[in-house]
């Protein structure tokens, strides 16, 4: 692979100042993944995989579990390290996997977002593993549509799915009790929603929030949400071009603009301000905390209730839209593990990619933390609806959207982080021009690229 500047590959991934970013039983035991075309082995013995990952707290210590089996059972002699990437702050671009990469000295296996994998296929930086994953046999009907989309560009396979999720509102029934509020009657339309809020939210002496009744900023509401909610459009079908600035996308962000300002921008900045580089991580989300009673969030949180507060109790429900419950609000994400370019011996790497992304490590991986298995076959344990509150999650993923799989991912979410959380709010733009402004950056960058050809 040719070598690239820093600057130019920066360039490419489409990094955005200042947006701010930003997805069990014991495992069966399974064979490694088939040889390569022509029975050709891969030449693993005593070789050590690095697997680049920004997990933290269940995600990782699942990850590792499912490491340790691979090491104990693969017959290739291949051994797989976890290693922790900090995650670059104010971009879903790696920092750090790009200059590996430019630099010739890529890992073996890198955790990617997977709405992002179209973008780095497109531009160079992951491994094309069509022909190891039509070996192993894997087919596209073994995985959900939208997540195998995400794992593929022009009919290449880039990356191999590992979960999925659906996002709704969370709410603390015991802080609402707290107010006079019936625990069993969470908000249904985006009205009910403010006025809830509202009689949720406690200010000190000074006027500054000390518990949020919902800050519409936070975790998971982000544009997609409100839009969705709306009944909005990010891509035409047919024509394949970015929509942001559909008519009920334009109207979700009037509404946003207006609630902020009755919560008070200055306060939302601050809760935005006191969680941004993991300040909200685990235990010490605000949600978890009591300092926010309701929050737009995933799947994954009945994982982290189960261990940081088993003995409160929370509702989940849809999110509310404009005219009542809207579950279509829900949108469904999720990650993948695939080969950076400029690794070698791809044979190997699949083979451990292959065992953390296929049923035995989509099995374990996704009991752990509560989220979805892409597998549809895994999928289908009734497990994954035996929780009341994860019960919710699995009945949203047949109406929950995804984001668009286009080759300019990475910098499409970190526009919309820029114009959701700062342009918007603090009116830098209108609602119509901030999405406006997206669609005609991101559609010229396609029409550059060819993606409408």
């Amino acid at each position: 692979m040719k070598q690239l500047s820093r600057r130019h590959f920066l360039q490419m991934a489409g990094l955005t100042a200042g947006a701010a970013v930003l997805a069990g039983c014991p495992a069966p035991v399974a064979p490694s993944a088939p040889a390569a075309e022509g029975g050709a082995a891969p030449a693993a013995a005593g070789q050590v995989l690095e697997a680049w990952s920004r997990m933290t707290e269940l995600a990782a210590e699942s990850t590792k579990e499912i490491i340790e089996l691979y090491n104990e059972q693969n017959e290739i002699g291949a051994t797989v390290e976890f290693v922790y990437i900090a995650e670059t702050q104010g971009s879903q671009a790696d920092e750090k996997l790009l200059t590996a990469v430019a630099g010739g000295s890529p890992p073996p296996l890198y955790y990617a977002d997977r709405f992002t994998v179209p973008q780095f296929a497109h531009q160079g930086f992951f491994s094309d593993i069509t022909a190891q994953a039509e070996a192993a046999g894997v087919t596209s009907d073994q995985y959900f549509d939208f997540a195998w989309n995400e794992a593929t560009y022009k009919g290449g396979v880039y990356a191999l799915p590992l979960d999925t999720d659906t996002r709704a509102l969370w709410y603390n029934k015991e802080i609402f009790e707290e107010v006079g509020l019936d625990p069993e009657a969470p908000p249904t339309t985006t009205d009910e929603l403010r006025t809830i809020t509202e009689a949720l939210t406690v200010r000190n002496a000074s006027g500054a929030i000390t518990r949020y009744g919902i800050n519409p900023l936070y975790d998971q509401a982000w544009l997609y949400t409100w839009g969705f909610a709306f009944r909005g459009e990010f891509q035409d079908p047919e024509t394949k071009r970015i929509t942001f600035a559909h008519p009920n996308n334009i109207a979700a962000m009037e509404f946003i603009k207006v609630f902020v300002e009755e919560i008070g921008v200055e306060d939302v900045d601050a809760m935005l301000a006191a969680c941004s580089g993991g300040g909200c991580d685990g235990p010490n989300d605000y949600f978890w905390t009591g300092q926010a009673a309701m929050v737009c969030s995933g799947d994954w949180k009945v994982a982290q209730q189960k261990r940081y507060k088993p003995d409160t109790a929370y509702g989940v429900v849809p999110m509310p839209g404009p005219d009542g419950p809207a579950p279509h609000a829900s949108w469904a994400g999720g990650w993948s593990w695939c080969i950076p370019q400029g690794w070698d011996d791809v044979a190997t790497a699949f083979d451990a990619l292959y065992f953390l992304c296929g049923p035995v490590g989509q099995e374990k991986y996704n009991k752990d933390t509560y989220h979805i298995p892409t597998v549809k076959s895994v999928a289908e344990d009734p497990y994954f609806s035996e929780d009341p509150l994860h019960a919710v999650f699995m009945d949203l993923l047949p109406v929950s959207h995804s984001r668009p799989p286009i080759p300019f991912g990475s910098k499409l979410w970190d526009l919309q982080v820029r114009a959701f959380r700062d342009e918007i709010p603090h009116g830098l733009k209108t609602p119509e021009q901030a999405l406006t402004d997206i669609d005609n950056e991101i559609n010229r960058d396609l029409e550059e690229a060819g993606f409408f050809d």
